[in-house]
């Protein structure tokens, strides 16, 4: 049985060890949704949610 396929408006875990390198990196939220090819407000929704107590993203 073949696995089941993520819809494409979700973020897989991948982007979102994309997102960290990128940020680590000091890449913009713009930035780091070309790279991964999804809209900018996914990607500053998914940082702020994404942030510890210490302020940094954490996938």
């Amino acid at each position: 049985m073949p696995a089941k396929s993520i819809d494409d408006r979700y973020l897989t875990q991948d982007d979102r060890i994309v997102i960290a390198e990128g940020l680590l990196a000091g890449r913009t939220a713009v930035q780091i949704a070309e790279d991964i090819d999804k809209h900018r407000s996914t990607v500053y929704r998914e940082i702020s949610r994404g942030r510890g107590p210490d302020d940094r993203y954490n996938p």
